[in-house]
């Protein structure tokens, strides 16, 4: 995916017919390619380190599959700092981690994105113990639920290697993307948390 000089992160939906727009395509007829046969899949997004793109990759590979026509949820999981409800002018008053905690039924925590087939959850305030809420039976019935209503979740996640979110999150889903960033992406930290991945299989 290139560099985007665009204003907004939501580049598949503002430009249509850019290269970007058309790389994020190609992603997802791989993703149905490598997934074939499942017709409901979870797609887990992280990284070696922060500010790789993770948060502009799951917000447009959330849209493309909604511009398919595909019914998409879009899961911020970063708990530790969550940002997307800026970008789509939302509220981030009610999310994962009031689910999670018992304070927020489920219906109150989804949120729609203005485009159509798309729907978000958001972080939710900051809790103390995210990698325990992470770790819950909670989130077990939270995506059981969620597959019986969306063909496609994308979950944006904090980078991982800095915590353990994305691992234990990794037992929901059905693919899982690593981003790696031109001139930015540190090779060695990339290439053992690549490691640690196929040890854990």
């Amino acid at each position: 995916i290139i560099h985007s000089d665009k204003a907004n992160d939501v580049v598949v939906v503002d430009h249509p017919k850019s290269s970007i727009a058309e790389s994020f395509r190609s992603i997802r007829t791989n993703l149905q390619y490598l997934l074939q046969g499942k017709e409901k899949q979870v797609i887990l997004l992280t990284s070696d380190m922060v500010s790789t793109g993770k948060t502009f990759c799951s917000i447009n590979l959330a849209s493309i599959f909604a511009l398919y026509g595909k019914k998409t949820m879009l899961m911020v999981f970063d708990l530790r700092k969550p940002k997307i409800y800026q970008d789509f002018g939302l509220s981030n008053a009610e999310g994962i981690s009031s689910f999670l905690i018992n304070k927020s039924p489920l219906e109150a925590c989804i949120q729609k994105s203005g485009i159509e087939n798309l729907d978000i959850i958001m972080a939710g305030p900051i809790p103390p113990n995210p990698s325990e809420l992470i770790a819950s039976d909670k989130t077990n019935e939270l995506f059981s639920r969620l597959k019986e209503m969306y063909d496609f979740i994308i979950i944006d996640t904090p980078p991982i290697g800095l915590v353990t979110d994305a691992f234990l999150l990794m037992k929901h889903t059905d693919a899982n993307l690593i981003l790696a960033r031109q001139n930015f992406t540190h090779k060695k930290v990339f290439a053992s948390i690549i490691s640690d991945l196929e040890k854990r299989n």
